[in-house]
Parts: C-alpha cells; sequence; structure tokens
C-alpha cells in the first residue's frame, strides 16, 4: 500500500505575519498615533520640540527601540500588502505578477526602513 505525503504550503507563514499585523495595527498602532498626537500639541515647534529630529534621532539610536519599529513597520506592511493581494482575487484578478508585486512591495518598504535606522544608528544621516 503506497501512501503519498500531504503536499507542504507556505502559506501558514503568510498567515502568521499576517496575523502579527492585524494585532499591530488594532492595538500598537492607535498607541503610538496617540503618543505622538500628544507629543506634537505639547511641543509648539517641531525644529526644537518633543519631535524635532535631534529627539527622535536619539530614540531611534537605541537599538532595541529601533528593532521594535522595525517590527512594526515590516508588519504593518506585510498586513495590508496581503491585504490588497487577497483583495485582487475578490475582483476576479489572479495573477502571479500581483503576488510578486505585493510581497516585494512588502520587502522593499520594510528593507528601506531598516536601512534608514541603521543610517540613523551609526549617525550617517
Amino acid at each position: 500500500m503506497h501512501q503519498t505525503l500531504p503536499t507542504r504550503s507556505d502559506e501558514p507563514i503568510y498567515w502568521l505575519m499576517f496575523g502579527g499585523g492585524g494585532m499591530i495595527a488594532a492595538i500598537v498602532l492607535p498607541a503610538i498615533l496617540v503618543i505622538m498626537i500628544v507629543a506634537g500639541l505639547i511641543s509648539p515647534s517641531i525644529n526644537d520640540g518633543l519631535l524635532s529630529y535631534e529627539q527622535v534621532s536619539g530614540l531611534l539610536s537605541n537599538w532595541l527601540l529601533s528593532l521594535i519599529l522595525f517590527g512594526v513597520v515590516f508588519m504593518l506592511s506585510f498586513y495590508a500588502l496581503h491585504r490588497m493581494y487577497h483583495s485582487t482575487h475578490d475582483f476576479g484578478i489572479h495573477s502571479k505578477l500581483f503576488w510578486f508585486a505585493a510581497y516585494g512591495a512588502a520587502a522593499a518598504i520594510s528593507f528601506i526602513c531598516l536601512g534608514l535606522q541603521l543610517l540613523i544608528y551609526v549617525r550617517l544621516f
């Protein structure tokens, strides 16, 4: 009796990142927005207030906060573009080109964010 093994799929990894991005969008992003709004209302000027370049650069020079920010941007970009990719199926578009475009854009956004954070961390930007 010959048994065939079930085919492996990489879909659970995508759904895990989609679920994580959805949780970040529902819980973490509103908290970040409230903090940014309060910081913007407290400081009258962008050049010398809480949201000045020196303050933000000082926060991003901490490797842990920079890593957390990268994780938030990565998960949110993947979540948004995964949702857009599956929205193309609702319109009847079933092309592998959209798969490459969506996940490639999520990867590009994530690596651009990581590159900018590394430039700030080594004080080149």
